[in-house]
Order: structure tokens, then sequence, then C-alpha cells
């Protein structure tokens, strides 16, 4: 997966540069695919199924979560977040690919 696959599955132009974001993109892509591989228990050596691949675009997406925020409350309106969901759909996706570790 590459940095400009990346961007398009996130909603970002791939031709517009921004050299802080394309190396935090780098490293948060780097990180994730390694998530998935350890996961998975699957070093993906055929390459990376379109499942997998948004799986990795969902774990991207929850490193930028903020866990602390359960609730919010202003005046009549209140808004609650559901900690760790789309860490959840990550593994949703990752599951069909996931393999049994014998120790």
């Amino acid at each position: 997966m590459t940095i400009d696959e990346l961007k398009i599955r996130l909603g970002i132009d791939p031709n517009e540069i921004n050299a802080v974001r394309d190396a935090k993109l780098a490293a948060d892509l780097e990180d994730a695919i390694d998530y998935a591989k350890e996961w998975c228990n699957n070093d993906f050596r055929k390459g990376l199924p379109p499942g997998v691949k948004r799986g990795i675009v969902k774990i991207i997406k929850a490193y930028g979560e903020n866990p602390a925020v359960a609730s919010q409350r202003l005046g009549d309106m209140s808004k609650s977040f559901f900690q760790g969901g789309t860490l959840q759909s990550a593994h949703a996706d990752l599951r069909p690919w996931k393999r049994v570790r014998f120790t």
C-alpha cells in the first residue's frame, strides 16, 4: 500500500503536497501495516488484500481518535462517543485473514 493509495482512501488529494502530513501518514501507514500483520498473525507475502487495506485505513483513523472522550454536554444538547468503535470495525475487516497461533 502506497502513501498515494492511503491518501485516496482517506479522501486526501494525492497531488497535494504537505511534507509534514505526508511524513506522519508514512509513519502511521508503517505502524498500521505492522499492527495488521501482528493481529492477523499473517505476513501477507502475496500483498495486502482490499479488506486488509480497508482495515489498515481504519486503524490509522483510530490512531487519531480521542479515547478519553466519553460524552459531551452543552446546555440541552448532549453527545456521546463510542470508544474504540473504529478499531473494532478494523478488526472486523481483518478477521477473515487472521491465522491461529499455535504455542
